[in-house]
């Protein structure tokens, strides 16, 4: 069985395309101007820039939390407004009640919330995808557990899975490498890694620019507008980074002339 029902797409369209999109809040309607990119089916793009330049509003007008005031967004050549359920979103761990509740096995059968329907159990079929989902992603011995016992990494990992529950084929995630350590990025690594495999499409924001530079396809650098995108080495130059971060960056020379800073989170 895949890790997750394949719900009919149009392969030969980009998996996400955004084109001439603006948006932003009440009192900064234009947080975002203007960005336009197209991303293949599983590819793995990392999203940096300082705080505050755009990155989770990017995250938040794809997956339908705040409206944009002009552009496009298509997962798959669909609408994004009525693709939704192809796009999966892990939002910053500040945005979640790590206090509530609920088991990890639950957590993840919330992604089929959609298929289940309401007041309905869930069938056999629901059951076996997210046993399959917690076995693909070695949480399978987690599964009874709260989530607030878990590591920062494991929390990750189970939110990952509860996106891809729901059958998502792109997958949003806001910073899941903040406050962990280097043995849970390892691990959440290696989880983007399987997802790749089943040719899921990842958009990753994070401030770990090497880690961006050394595991994923594409570099996208915002600061309310698109600098730089494209692969690693041609995103990542001395000029892209001063642009968005400012003249102060502490900057590296790595492998390849490809451009590192050290910043890691505390």
């Amino acid at each position: 069985m895949s890790i997750f029902k394949r719900n009919p797409i149009d392969l030969s369209q980009p998996a996400l395309l955004v084109e001439h999109l603006s948006t932003g809040y009440p009192g900064n309607p234009y947080a975002l101007t203007d960005i336009c990119f197209s991303i293949n089916g599983g590819e793995r793009v990392a999203v940096i820039g300082p705080n505050g330049a755009g990155k989770s509003t990017l995250f938040k007008a794809i997956v339908g939390l705040l409206q944009f005031t002009h552009g496009h967004i298509s997962i798959y050549g669909a609408d994004c407004y009525s693709s939704h359920i192809y796009v999966g979103y892990v939002p910053q761990q500040s945005e979640i009640d790590w206090t509530f509740p609920v088991s990890v096995y639950d957590v993840v059968m919330m992604g089929r919330n959609r298929h289940i329907g309401w007041l309905r159990w869930p069938s056999k079929s629901d059951r076996a995808i997210v046993n399959d989902i917690l076995d693909h992603l070695s949480l399978a011995d987690l599964a009874s557990r709260q989530i607030s016992e878990l590591s920062g990494g494991q929390r990750r990992r189970v939110f990952i899975a509860r996106a891809l529950a729901q059958d998502a084929r792109v997958l949003l995630l806001d910073e899941p490498f903040s406050g962990v350590d280097q043995h849970a990025e390892g691990e959440i690594v290696e989880a983007l890694e399987i997802l790749t495999r089943h040719g899921i499409t990842i958009l990753l924001s994070t401030h770990h620019l090497e880690t961006a530079a050394l595991h994923f396809d594409k570099v996208m650098i915002l600061n309310g507008a698109l600098l730089a995108y494209g692969p690693p080495a041609e995103a990542l130059t001395q000029q892209s980074l001063r642009d968005a971060f400012g003249p102060a960056l502490p900057i590296f020379p790595h492998d390849d002339d490809l451009l590192l800073f050290q910043q890691r989170d505390a």
